[in-house]
């Protein structure tokens, strides 16, 4: 660890520890990078299978076709699809949580 590495400890239950790392074993993460990017406002993905055939279906049909401009550009545009879909994390939208800081509330 680095010196500038700051440590943060939190307590948990047995049972929210089981789940906290099923769910980063899910994702493919070490617990401690999964909370990270939870505590980031990310969503670490599993791979869901469906998604995947269905990506690796799309991208068995385009090396089928040849080679050309176009079919350059949708396997790009596959590819980019398949990250943010099956490997980018996602930030949540913080918004949803946060009271209102001022004013009237929305409801009156």
């Amino acid at each position: 660890m680095k010196k500038e590495d700051i440590r943060i400890v939190a307590r948990v239950t047995r049972r929210e520890k089981e789940r906290i790392t099923a769910y980063a074993k899910r994702c493919g993460l070490s617990t401690t990078e999964y909370l990270r990017q939870r505590a980031l406002g990310y969503e670490p993905k599993a791979a869901v299978p469906d998604a995947l055939f269905h990506f690796c279906e799309k991208l068995d049909t385009l090396t089928e076709q040849p080679f050309s401009a176009e079919v350059n550009a949708a396997a790009i545009k596959l590819l980019q699809d398949i990250s943010a879909e099956l490997i980018t994390p996602r930030k949540e939208n913080m918004r949803k949580w946060q009271p209102q800081a001022f004013g009237p509330s929305e409801d009156g």
